[in-house]
């Protein structure tokens, strides 16, 4: 069903909202616990809006921070717009701002189209988004094939920003961390447990801000524990989706764990490429990933 936009999928114990004119983001998540209760997942994001502060969106045709919105190739220089132009850099991608198309739509399925073009920037591509709901929980793959007449280096990611109360915890394992200059970027790399050390797990509603980014996530495996709910969700990447990047603000009811393809501003940073690099795509050539949220009730999964 529909109504200005906003498609909505409930099957199998998940109820998925996502506004196909403003990003294809997903401005609800669900999840029906054994008693009958609803669990919202996703920090509300406030309708006919972007995702920037609940909700989930992708990021394409590169993820996370670009500085200066520019980087070179061997046909020359390409700059794009800056949309943090003054922190001088473009963040995210372009088709998390733009109106998708709707191809298919059902009760437990949902595929929309973005097919970029801009005169001013050289990225063209066509980039799919398949959202879909079976027992083991909520599916959203991309694929982008570049419709551009020159290779050009392409990245993708999802950008889910997560509810954060008393008693929220995050586990993973990763083999990478990073250092981080004063403009959010990465530097030089690490082993991850020299950081704040989520292998453990790691109680991030009393966390003071971070920002990081993690290379050899191997497992492609995290697990969110909301301990107070007796809630717990697997997030997992596969196909392209081989970085994870986590974000908790400390002023906010919120915190992202965000599946993404590369490190970011790699474009510009080759020295950190062996870590997690673009794609470069020739015409016709493609792109995939996939995230997965999977739900439970305490130590189900």
């Amino acid at each position: 069903m529909t109504e200005a936009n906003i498609f909505c999928l409930n099957a199998h114990g998940y109820a998925v909202a996502v506004d196909a004119a403003h990003g294809a983001s997903l401005t609800s998540l669900k999840w029906r616990k054994p008693d009958g209760e609803w669990f919202e997942v996703l920090h509300p994001c406030p309708p006919g809006e972007v995702a920037r502060s609940g909700g989930s969106f992708v990021m394409a045709p590169f993820a996370n921070r670009l500085d200066g919105g520019r980087f070179e190739t061997d046909d020359g220089v390409v700059q794009v717009p800056l949309n943090r132009s003054e922190q001088k850099m473009a963040v995210h991608g372009f088709s998390r701002d733009r109106a998708w198309r709707v191809v298919e739509a059902a009760d437990d399925t949902l595929v929309l189209v973005d097919d970029f073009a801009d005169d001013g920037i050289p990225f063209r591509y066509r980039l799919t988004q398949a959202i879909s709901i079976g027992p083991d929980g909520v599916e959203m793959s991309l694929s982008l094939t570049s419709t551009a007449e020159r290779t050009l280096p392409y990245g993708m990611g999802f950008h889910p920003w997560f509810r954060k109360e008393s008693e929220t915890w995050l586990t993973f394992k990763a083999e990478t961390g990073f250092g981080r200059d004063e403009r959010g970027f990465p530097t030089v790399p690490m082993p991850a447990s020299h950081g704040p050390d989520f292998s453990a797990g790691l109680e991030v509603s009393k966390m003071p801000w971070f920002d990081g980014h993690f290379s050899g996530w191997t497992s492609r495996r995290a697990i969110l524990e909301w301990r107070r709910q007796g809630v717990m969700l697997e997030i997992s990447g596969d196909g392209a989706l081989r970085n994870l990047h986590v974000y908790v603000p400390d002023t906010l009811p919120v915190f992202c764990v965000e599946p993404v393809s590369h490190v970011p501003d790699v474009h510009n940073r080759r020295d950190l490429a062996a870590y997690g690099d673009v794609e470069w795509l020739g015409p016709g050539k493609t792109l995939a990933g996939r995230m997965r949220l999977r739900l439970a009730e305490g130590q189900g999964l």
